[in-house]
């Protein structure tokens, strides 16, 4: 425990009211997690203002307030701090208090639109296999050494993150890889997080709800990169971005890097290359060319998606001091990531893929993938999130229409948004590529996957996309408990029985 005045002494710009020096015992922002000795952080949230929850906080036995609103009432039992930017302060001070416990891993970030989880588990699996102890933080799970802890999001808030930091470090584990999306970085989660390498899969359009521009969306991915020329050096090893030399944003990725930097990719030339690819539904092979050495690679991913993932996985795996020999006997084990591009086998006579991708590019990676060994149909089951980004709606329906031969337009997690609203916004792009006849709007998501899997005969391919591993729906006044691997796997059962 550190004192509030240790704590405060981190923060240059502050107000401080009613000043009575304390142990702190923990960090929140939620105040139903408010124990006595704690600061509450009053976070500025789409619905409230957290300083609304101030007296329940107090109540509970907050022994601080951190907040942005002068006008904020007296506190009554609790010391007031006022800063300029609460989100900021708090990443500060939660950084103290654990005591800096990222300097003292070796943080992989890993940033991109898509592939940030399976990259992230390749790094993972790769480091772990080769007898590092281990941590992941991403979209799938939060693992901790050996332990597995639920999923807050992809990237926790900033006392979340830190308090998880600081039991790895207890844990013993020694290299962590953390997906760190464009939400976190604007939003100052991994503000306070010393970062060793950064990784960038890709960058296409996507949470423009949020960010409103891609420039603005493009802008808060490089600020993982930027920061990493700020950073010391760890133990005399330096800094490195590692960048997809095939993304459409290389160059401003690049131009953000105060780092060394080692690039991957497929058609430019760089650091790490892949070539000679081949593509089967069980796999992809292809020859690796590094300076760490080369060579084929068998993977049990498939996709050329999966090539780009591999690159950089490898690409940190080497300077994490792997031997090429090391690396390729593990990456070649790996099956699999949950919902992501995951075969669902019941003994069927044609192919389900349950894959996460939400995004236009990640629909047309995936479609694209399966075109390439799909021997008769593709059929394909698809929606767009409510309350999100309704610009890639039309571009979601052309990619579904242009690379299926059938499509059901289902709900994906409609929240608050009427799936109504939803279907019009879509359906404009689904009629470039199909006809009426060749689409079928059905709101009810498990039957939908009912009538795709019903509808596929021999040779044909069945992919759900939009949910991958997920377990639930968000409906405007429910969450209902919804896995389109277990639903599929339902479905082909009672096909399988007829």
């Amino acid at each position: 425990m550190t004192r509030l005045s240790v704590i405060l002494n981190s923060l240059l710009v502050k107000k401080v009211e009613g000043f009575s020096d304390f142990k702190v015992k923990g960090i929140t922002y939620n105040s139903r997690k408010v124990k006595p000795g704690y600061i509450f952080a009053c976070l500025s949230g789409t619905r409230a203002h957290g300083s609304e929850f101030i007296s329940h906080a107090v109540s509970r036995g907050a022994g601080a307030v951190l907040t942005d609103r002068k006008d904020t009432e007296e506190v009554e039992g609790a010391v007031k701090i006022i800063v300029p930017e609460v989100r900021e302060a708090m990443a500060v001070i939660s950084s103290k208090y654990y005591g800096f416990p990222s300097t003292k891993l070796r943080l992989i970030g890993i940033t991109g639109t898509n592939g940030k989880t399976t990259t992230a588990h390749l790094i993972d699996t790769l480091l772990s296999e080769a007898g590092k102890k281990t941590g992941l933080i991403g979209t799938v799970k939060y693992k901790l050494g050996e332990k597995t802890l639920p999923v807050l999001a992809t990237t926790p808030e900033s006392p979340d993150l830190q308090d998880i930091f600081f039991y790895m470090l207890k844990e013993g584990v020694s290299h962590v890889s953390m997906e760190v999306s464009s939400h976190a970085l604007d939003l100052k989660r991994v503000s306070g997080c010393d970062f060793d390498i950064g990784v960038l899969t890709n960058i296409s359009d996507d949470h423009l709800d949020f960010h409103q521009t891609f420039d603005r969306y493009l802008r808060a991915k490089g600020k993982l990169f930027s920061w990493l020329g700020a950073l010391p050096e760890k133990e005399g090893r330096p800094k490195i971005a590692v960048i997809n030399r095939d993304d459409r944003n290389f160059k401003y990725i690049s131009d953000q890097v105060g780092a060394q930097k080692i690039t991957y990719g497929i058609k430019h030339e760089a650091d790490v290359m892949a070539r000679n690819i081949v593509i089967k539904d069980i796999g992809v092979s292809f020859y690796v060319e590094s300076p760490w050495g080369e060579g084929d690679i068998n993977l049990k991913l498939t996709g050329l998606f999966s090539v780009y993932n591999a690159l950089a996985a490898l690409t940190v795996a080497f300077i994490e001091g792997l031997s090429w020999e090391t690396s390729k006997k593990i990456l070649e084990k790996i099956t699999g990531v949950p919902g992501r591009f995951e075969k669902i086998e019941m003994g069927q006579d044609f192919t389900v893929v349950v894959d996460y991708a939400h995004t236009p590019d990640g629909l047309d990676n995936v479609l694209r993938t399966i075109k390439e060994f799909a021997e008769k149909r593709v059929i394909t089951v698809f929606g767009c999130g409510g309350d999100r980004d309704r610009a890639k709606r039309v571009p979601m329906g052309e990619v579904a229409g242009k690379f299926s031969d059938y499509c059901f337009l289902t709900t994906d997690n409609p929240r608050t948004e009427s799936s109504r609203q939803i279907f019009q916004d879509v359906e404009p792009g689904l009629l470039t590529n199909k006809k009426i006849e060749e689409f079928e709007i059905c709101q009810d998501r498990r039957k939908a996957i009912s009538k795709a899997i019903h509808m596929a005969e021999a040779g044909d391919v069945v992919l759900i996309a939009g949910k991958g591993h997920e377990n639930y729906q968000i409906f405007k006044d429910r969450t209902i408990t919804f896995d389109d691997r277990e639903v599929a796997r339902e479905m082909l059962k009672k096909k399988l029985q007829k």
